[in-house]
């Protein structure tokens, strides 16, 4: 069963269409309806809002455990997060949590054959954080997060491959230098931004050795749909 089959099934446990479905999610009945044909992910917002209802998040996204939240315990509460495996949040504790959907990033090959950091932006599975954190320590809105995961050396030394960065996209726009989850086209980059005064941007890798910025012109650059702001890591030794 897929996510989008298994969102299917929440729809009909709770006897909605899929207008009011939208609705009850804070997303358009066409929105939800494109979950359900696959043709997009549900967001850190959406999956917030079926956590509170009850849904739990891990079987939402992997189809492991139970539709209903069970009792269970989080993995890493003092680091202020758990990657979603087997285990769940308890009833109890499943409010002082939130979850923030995680992507994958890829290498693939351009048309030239140089190789570029890209991702396809497929969801892979959530992250739950402490909301207490995300607000107190972030100082950011949890459902305007996502979270994608580094899987090279492109950003070192900032960034190593295997960290879990976390993204804030109510800040969609560029704010002087610093790294941002961005796409071009169908693709998803992490890169370092720069604004240029002539409408072009720089954009580069902390690894500049092995991957040399690139400047893109003021009209690609229109082009260019900022997704958020990267404002948090957690690394692994």
């Amino acid at each position: 069963m897929s996510v989008a089959e298994r969102l299917t099934r929440i729809r009909r446990f709770l006897g909605l269409s899929q207008k009011d479905m939208g609705k009850r999610v804070g997303v358009s009945g066409t929105t939800w309806q494109n979950y359900e044909l696959e043709n997009a992910a549900p967001n850190a917002h959406v999956l917030a809002h079926l956590s509170g209802e009850g849904f739990d998040m891990n079987w939402v996204l992997t189809g492991q455990g139970e539709m209903r939240k069970s009792v269970a315990s989080v993995r890493g509460p003092d680091r202020g997060f758990a990657e979603r495996g087997q285990p769940e949040l308890a009833r109890n504790e499943a409010g002082s949590h939130i979850f923030v959907p995680r992507y994958a990033l890829h290498i693939v090959e351009s048309a030239s054959g140089t190789r570029m950091r890209v991702e396809e932006r497929s969801l892979l599975d959530a992250i739950a954080f402490r909301r207490d954190f995300i607000e107190t320590e972030l100082k950011a809105d949890p459902a305007r997060l996502l979270a994608v995961e580094m899987p090279d050396d492109s950003m070192m030394p900032t960034f190593s491959a295997g960290d879990i960065l976390l993204a804030d996209t109510s800040e969609p726009k560029t704010r002087g230098g610093g790294i941002y989850v961005l796409t071009i086209g169908s693709t998803l980059l992490v890169r370092r931004l720069q604004m240029k005064i002539g409408g072009s941007v720089i954009v580069s890798s902390d690894n500049a050795t092995r991957y040399p910025p690139e400047e893109i012109g003021k009209e690609d650059a229109a082009n260019l749909n900022i997704l958020g702001r990267v404002i948090w890591r957690s690394g692994r030794m």
